[in-house]
């Protein structure tokens, strides 16, 4: 298989060769069509000129039956290549002919006329051409001009290749070597390129050394840049990975997609290596909760951040997380994808931190000796709990408690004996009733306060579980190894709304009866009675 050289000065003479060799084929097949018709009328002129010539002495031996004569004339004309044979003949019977007669070949007839009397006809001249010879002619000329034409495409050819290639490629094939020198990973190489003519090369060389120069420029921006970022990236990786805060990122199904080592260490728990799920909200309490949160921020454009405190179970250790919940978006990204926005969460262990507000809300609302309600949270919840009793027509129960017989343990035994035995009647207390529904408050010193709702409004029976408890606080107390004591109480009850509607008027009432069970004897309990 014949291979074309890829260069392009042999292409293009190869193409104009191509090109000529067509062309030259085409008009040589229309001269041979023109040439061969144009060749036949020449040869049929010029046997009719001969013709012409010879009239008057064919004529003449024709009018003359000279027989000599005839034959010379038709021998004559019979010399001419172009004309195959001649025959002369007269009415009397002449014949001269030169040649061999064919009925295929064209014929010229030429009448020859009486030359003493106008149109009396006395003979014939028939010429016959031959027409192989005039084809013959023909042809040999066409093949001429054919490898003339032939001859003058392929010098016209190489000398535009040679043009072609000192004005066109040889310079180009400068500039693509000149190109091959130039690395697009170092701007160094992106020298100008030399051109010293002007036409059109010139003006795409001073194109491509303003691109070339663009290209440095960028190369040198793009590098400070590049040099830039990656100065900021291992700050940020560095920040990202040594951050005491966990950071994670969650995509649009709730599902971590990036975290820091410290996300990792919060939710891992002592023994394993990994998180126990990639699911956000399973992490942490209240996993349904949290999902509408995060479908919030995703939707709604107000919503930017959302910070609060959620609590979460590692294992058997329960912590508290500040968690700041923040929508990151990012224009291009929304461009290309319609789906919901990523949320960035920054997250703290703050469990020291809500340990200790436990510990001081707890401090605040509880009596630190008994851990019941001191008389500031209690009174709150009194009042809530009563607004609620008369709102839905329920009983409302107050116990008004004092201990009988407990200061002399205190001045006997001490005040840390006395504590011990506060500490547990306390406990007594909060044993019977619930922490949730019922209210138990230290109200001061050795009083206390209990209040309950009693849906079935039956004094009887409150009066029984008020002398249970009462039988409960009257059991030894154990205040050293080897010594116990016994102290008693008092108990004033009050139900509302019979009794009060208000938290001060029960208490005042509840009060009331405490003291005069205590003046009665002590150790026993009494509702209110208005007598």
């Amino acid at each position: 298989m014949i291979r074309i050289s890829q260069k392009l000065y042999v292409r293009v003479a190869l193409a104009i060769a191509m090109v000529a060799i067509v062309v030259s084929t085409f008009a040589s097949a229309l001269s041979y069509y023109f040439g061969l018709e144009s060749r036949q009328k020449s040869s049929y002129l010029l046997a009719e000129q001969l013709s012409k010539t010879v009239e008057q002495i064919a004529v003449i031996a024709a009018y003359v039956s000279d027989t000599e004569l005839a034959q010379e004339i038709v021998n004559g004309l019979a010399i001419n290549p172009s004309i195959k044979s001649v025959k002369l003949s007269n009415n009397e019977g002449l014949e001269a002919i030169s040649g061999e007669l064919s009925s295929n070949s064209e014929e010229i007839s030429l009448p020859l006329n009486h030359p003493f009397i106008m149109n009396e006809q006395i003979g014939m001249l028939q010429i016959y051409l031959d027409d192989e010879f005039i084809q013959q002619q023909t042809q040999n000329s066409t093949l001429k001009e054919i490898f003339i034409l032939l001859a003058v495409s392929l010098i016209l050819a190489f000398f535009v290749s040679v043009l072609v290639h000192r004005r066109l490629t040889k310079p180009m094939q400068k500039l693509i070597d000149s190109f091959g020198l130039i690395d697009p990973h170092s701007p160094n190489t992106m020298r100008m390129l030399p051109y010293k003519r002007k036409d059109e090369i010139a003006k795409l060389v001073t194109g491509i050394n303003a691109l070339m120069h663009e290209l440095h420029n960028s190369f040198s921006v793009e590098k400070d840049l590049r040099v830039q970022t990656q100065i900021l990236e291992r700050k940020f990786r560095l920040i990202f990975e040594q951050a005491s805060a966990g950071i994670c990122l969650i995509d649009d199904k709730d599902t971590i997609t990036t975290f820091n080592p410290a996300f990792e260490s919060y939710f891992t728990e002592q023994g394993n290596d990994e998180l126990t799920t990639l699911h956000f909200p399973t992490l942490l309490t209240n996993p349904d909760k949290l999902q509408q949160l995060l479908r919030e921020i995703r939707n709604k454009p107000q919503v930017a951040q959302v910070a609060l405190d959620i609590e979460c179970n590692v294992g058997q250790k329960q912590k508290w997380m500040h968690c700041l919940f923040a929508k990151v978006t990012d224009q291009r990204a929304q461009q290309r994808d319609s789906h919901s926005p990523i949320v960035e969460v920054i997250l703290y262990d703050v469990t020291e931190r809500a340990e200790r507000e436990l510990q001081t809300r707890f401090e605040a609302d509880h009596d630190l000796l008994t851990h019941l309600l001191n008389r500031r949270s209690g009174e709150k919840k009194l009042n809530k709990m009563l607004f609620f009793s008369i709102k839905n027509q329920q009983p409302f129960v107050l116990m008004m408690i004092d201990l009988d017989k407990f200061k002399p343990i205190n001045d006997t035994y001490g005040h840390e004996a006395g504590d011990k035995v506060l500490k547990e009647l306390s406990e007594r207390i909060i044993t019977m009733f619930s922490a949730d529904s019922d209210v138990c408050i230290r109200w001061g010193g050795d009083e206390f306060v209990i209040a309950f709702n009693d849906n079935a409004d039956n004094k009887d029976a409150i009066k029984d579980k008020a002398e249970k408890l009462l039988e409960r606080i009257q059991q030894p107390i154990q205040i050293q190894p080897d010594l116990r004591c016994t102290v008693g109480a008092s108990i004033g009850l009050v139900i509302a709304p019979q009794h009060g509607k208000v938290l001060h008027e029960l208490l005042v009432n509840a009060d009331n009866t405490m003291y005069k069970v205590k003046e009665q004897g002590r150790g026993r309990v009494e509702f209110y009675s208005a007598d």
